[in-house]
């Protein structure tokens, strides 16, 4: 990529979205099958929008009538399209901006309101019992609370044996380095909390009541960025953006132009509850 930001605040914003690649529902994935770009991204919170969306629900092989945990959901709109398209039912749990009302009036528009059930609560104390699920759902979040040892365990227990957890959320292909370049730091001190797939299989793997059947780097982690940002420059000019939205602007193209090697990345995790070994104590945690 050419180093636009050196030329900040001066920059050839015509020039640099016109050298991000674009992204396109037609012909990716059926359940994207209608979606406009700004339906892809509405309201959903860092990357890959539903585009990441789909491709983590085809790794939990969603049939209709299951029940799915949406875990930090934000406003909800991943919740409507697992119900819209996989005609599951879903329960969307957020404690910060979870708006219950607006979230039932979209769930009721797209023809799913009785699909979508809005939870206000933290991720830490969820209020359902044991088994309860059959998959749990997280985009762009589960490294805000799931880097806690304790915190896994907790989860499963709401999920059904044979159940499945699919995490999508930004990673680094590595463990950073001590002597990481500033530019790959972005929204520091929350950054230090994002780790690479080998460090989240070890993570999963280790409370022995989970089977973790990928954890990789989505191969088109850069086109995720990319997009993303092209969308944002596509959709307010920097002339309408806040200092503070110039400033985030700036940090995300920085880090790009730094990392040319695709360090910065994004996590496809899947992983499948199962009983735990004779006479481990992992046993009191699985159910």
């Amino acid at each position: 990529m050419k180093p636009f930001s050196t030329q900040w605040p001066k920059m050839d914003w015509a020039e640099l979205l016109a050298s991000l690649p674009r992204l396109e529902a037609a012909g990716r994935q059926p359940a994207l099958a209608g979606y406009s770009r700004a339906e892809i991204y509405r309201e959903i919170h860092g990357q890959g929008g539903l585009f990441l969306a789909a491709d983590m629900a085809d790794e939990l092989k969603l049939q209709p009538g299951m029940k799915v945990l949406d875990l930090a959901c934000g406003a909800g709109t991943t919740a409507v399209f697992l119900a819209r398209r996989y005609g599951v039912q879903v329960y969307a749990v957020d404690k910060n901006e979870l708006d219950a009302p607006k979230l039932l009036a979209r769930a009721a528009a797209a023809g799913v309101g009785e699909r979508v059930m809005p939870v206000k609560a933290d991720a830490r104390s969820l209020p359902f019992a044991p088994d309860f699920f059959d998959a749990v759902f997280c985009l762009n979040s589960y490294f805000y609370f799931g880097t806690d040892d304790l915190y896994l365990p907790y989860l499963m227990k709401f999920v059904a044996l044979g159940g499945r957890i699919c995490v999508g959320s930004p990673c680094y292909r590595e463990e950073l380095p001590p002597d990481a370049p500033e530019e790959w730091l972005v929204e520091f001190p929350d950054c230090l909390a994002v780790h690479s797939p080998a460090w989240w299989r070890r993570h999963f793997e280790k409370i022995r009541i989970v089977r973790v059947l990928k954890s990789i780097c989505h191969p088109e982690s850069r086109v995720f960025w990319e997009d993303w940002l092209r969308y944002w420059l596509e959709t307010k000019a920097p002339a309408d953006m806040t200092p503070a939205e110039l400033e985030g602007l700036r940090a995300f193209l920085r880090m790009l132009e730094h990392d040319r090697e695709n360090f910065v990345s994004h996590l496809l995790l899947v992983a499948e509850k199962m009983a735990p070994p004779a006479n481990s104590p992992s046993q009191h945690y699985s159910s």
